[in-house]
């Protein structure tokens, strides 16, 4: 639990801070595009990360475009670190989320940003995979996002011999059981223009219907997700009598499949069609040729159990000066109380059982029930 909450200030000793100052302030080979995003930026950040919420296709869908700068960091004559920003008075807020960046390059972007910019104070990271022992400038740091990475096999069967004794006899089983109880019973899969706007509305609302038993009117952002699934997406519809009774919606970038949504009619739950779903997805996936298959954030044991590896992302604050953090009292505090609201969060979550969770869940509901009258 302590590991998750992390939101302590840390300082180097003067001396070490000087000397990683000095190191970062090498520019050489940096290159930052205000206001711009060059043409070369989206091929080559797709090729550093690989990773939904650091690709163009969801920043122009789901984020924004507008007064986006470009920092690019440069080794032998390639992009080593290309991150996107913009600059809200004085602080820079770096949208790329979910990548891994070495402290050093954190450190390096710290300094040139503190450099050229003299009105910035804080250098906000949202979701970032990164050290910062004896970082070079006070820093706020905590558990803020996750999700589970399946590393996928060269084929199906490989992957179906690597489950659980249970998983894998039982997944053959239930597609044999579906099978014979419904003949007409297809897994039907598109991409990118192909996929069917109208299998998109169905699998959103059965997503919808069966969220919503949990958190009241619950709704998906049905146009951007339809957006970008004609952009990158990949689907997978489950139908039995021509009507979908399951599926899921992905995108492809890269080389790497992100599950956006899994839907499943509770009519066909004896077939267990969401793991049914989920397996066909990730079959197809590896056929397809992908390396790895994000099952997205939410603790839940069938993640595991389908091989996905728990992966966390961490809220970074980063300070000019500790006098500019005493002057930021009020954001260090918001960020203090963010990383406590994980932390319960979190808590909550792998405690479904406890008595203080299920209380907190029905205030939670009580709360935006209220707020939607």
């Amino acid at each position: 639990m302590q590991a998750l909450l992390n939101a302590s200030t840390r300082t180097q000793p003067e001396k070490s801070r000087m000397e990683s100052k000095m190191i970062s302030t090498d520019y050489s080979s940096i290159t930052c595009h205000f206001n711009e995003i060059p043409a070369f930026v989206e091929p080559e950040i797709e090729r550093l990360y690989s990773t939904l919420h650091s690709s163009l296709p969801f920043f122009r869908i789901f984020r924004t475009m507008e007064e986006v700068s470009t920092y690019v960091a440069w080794r032998e004559l390639q992009p080593a670190v290309i991150l996107l920003l913009q600059i809200k008075g004085r602080t820079v807020h770096v949208l790329n989320e979910m990548i891994e960046l070495e402290q050093k390059e954190v450190e390096r972007f710290a300094s040139y940003v503190f450099g050229k910019l003299p009105q910035v104070q804080i250098i906000s990271f949202k979701a970032i995979r990164t050290t910062a022992d004896r970082f070079a400038y006070p820093v706020q740091k905590h558990n803020a996002k996750d999700t589970y990475v399946i590393t996928l096999p060269a084929t199906p069967e490989q992957y179906l011999a690597s489950l659980g004794k249970g998983l894998r006899e039982k997944i053959p089983y239930k597609l044999r059981k579906i099978g014979r109880h419904h003949p007409s019973f297809e897994s039907h899969f598109y991409e990118k223009e192909e996929i069917p706007e109208q299998v998109l509305k169905d699998l959103i609302r059965l997503s919808e219907d069966r969220i919503s038993q949990k958190v009241s009117d619950f709704t998906h952002d049905e146009q951007r997700i339809i957006a970008l699934a004609k952009q990158c997406g990949f689907v997978n519809s489950l139908t039995i009598d021509g009507k979908v009774c399951a599926g899921t919606v992905n995108y492809y970038i890269g080389d790497n499949s992100f599950l956006e949504l899994i839907a499943r009619d509770p009519d066909y739950a004896i077939y267990s069609i969401g793991t049914l779903a989920n397996y066909l997805s990730i079959c197809e996936s590896i056929r397809r040729g992908r390396k790895k298959f994000y099952l997205g954030g939410g603790r839940f044991d069938y993640k595991q159990q389908l091989l996905g590896v728990l992966t966390d992302a961490d809220h970074l604050e980063i300070y000019r000066s500790h006098s500019v953090m005493l002057i930021r009292l009020g954001n260090a505090a918001k960020t203090l109380a963010q990383a406590y609201l994980r932390l319960a969060k979190v808590w909550v979550h792998t405690h479904k059982e406890h008595a203080l969770s299920r209380l907190a869940t029905s205030a939670i509901k009580f709360y935006k029930h209220q707020k939607i009258r």
